[in-house]
């Protein structure tokens, strides 16, 4: 498995920022869902490294969980401080979408990372595919069902962790779809949750009691992900049932290791904070950017998981970066 890398053409217009020392006062906020999650800790991981390399402050800004009307208020107010730029990852499409308009026409570059919003009034937007990451779900899926049971065929289910979040619901949607292609699968339920992995794993233990013959279960994010495998732990069906998850944070990779979980849906979070800053610099700087950026995404199981091409994926601490371009 291997992550498609952010393309030469994108990072081409990030090579020219060297034209352009750091002033001491470029600042770039950065401004998450949720300053709590292990994935977001590994985005402002990432920006704070671009920081360095820029020589620019790096703001690490958010709510402690997602909160779209608290986010809002923290986006005027880093807007009021007149930063160089703005990454966010917004927290819920609709809510999102005039502040961030509003932002832009002030005259403050803003970069989109991970999750959209309802506007085009921003430089750029780096993202997972997230509905290519659903279908890969639905083929992993598809293909531990069929390791398990000998058959591609059964009941299946999947959680959401939050209406109204354009990166969930297009994971949520590329699965559905993925799993047409599998006509003797059926899905037969979805529960959303509150975001809390307790909440994933009392919702994974509802789905099995009604469906007692579930032979598989999607998550669609990290905090479902562990509360899943939490259940699936506690019943010890790990050899028995599905689970893929998206994301890999600490909770989900020992999932993984110990067969609760089958497989993870990865993305890229650090790059996402890395590129995100080191594009809202540009844009500051008069560079001209894609509109549109796809930051990769993977699919790791226990078989591969201890591939070195993969540590710094899943562990943040362990990467690293070269001059390799990718493709």
């Amino acid at each position: 498995m291997r992550l498609k890398m952010i393309s030469a053409a994108a990072l081409a217009a990030l090579t020219t920022v060297g034209l352009a020392p750091a002033r001491a006062e470029d600042t770039v906020a950065v401004i998450v869902k949720a300053t709590t999650s292990e994935y977001w800790q590994w985005v402002f991981k990432g920006a704070e490294d671009a920081g360095k390399k820029l020589g620019v402050k790096i703001d690490k800004l958010g709510t402690p969980k997602d909160d779209a009307a608290g986010q809002i208020g923290v986006l005027e107010s880093a807007a009021g401080s007149k930063p160089s730029a703005i990454v966010i990852s917004p927290t819920i499409f609709e809510a999102l979408g005039d502040p961030i308009a509003a932002v832009s026409g002030a005259g403050i570059p803003v970069i989109v990372i991970d999750s959209g919003a309802k506007t085009d009034k921003y430089a750029s937007f780096l993202t997972t595919n997230n509905e290519a990451g659903g279908k890969s779900a639905a083929e992993a899926m598809a293909a531990c069902i069929k390791e398990r049971t000998g058959k591609v065929a059964g009941k299946v289910g999947y959680l959401t962790a939050m209406a109204g979040h354009e990166s969930l619901d297009s994971r949520d949607k590329g699965f559905v779809e993925g799993m047409k292609a599998y006509p003797d699968i059926t899905i037969v339920g979805n529960r959303v949750a509150n975001n809390e992995e307790a909440e994933g794993m009392n919702l994974t233990g509802d789905m099995l009691t009604k469906n007692p013959d579930l032979v598989g279960l999607f998550a669609d994010n990290a905090q479902m992900g562990t509360g899943a495998g939490a259940s699936i732990n506690e019943q010890k069906l790990g050899d028995k049932f599905c689970l893929v998850a998206f994301d890999s944070d600490a909770g989900e990779l020992e999932h993984l290791k110990d067969g609760s979980i089958y497989a993870l849906v990865i993305q890229d979070p650090y790059m996402m904070g890395f590129a995100g800053v080191w594009y809202g610099y540009a844009a500051a700087h008069g560079v001209r950017l894609p509109k549109n950026v796809d930051t990769g995404v993977g699919t790791v199981t226990k078989a591969n998981m201890d591939d070195p091409k993969l540590a710094g994926l899943l562990d943040v601490s362990k990467r690293k970066l070269s001059q390799f371009l990718g493709d």
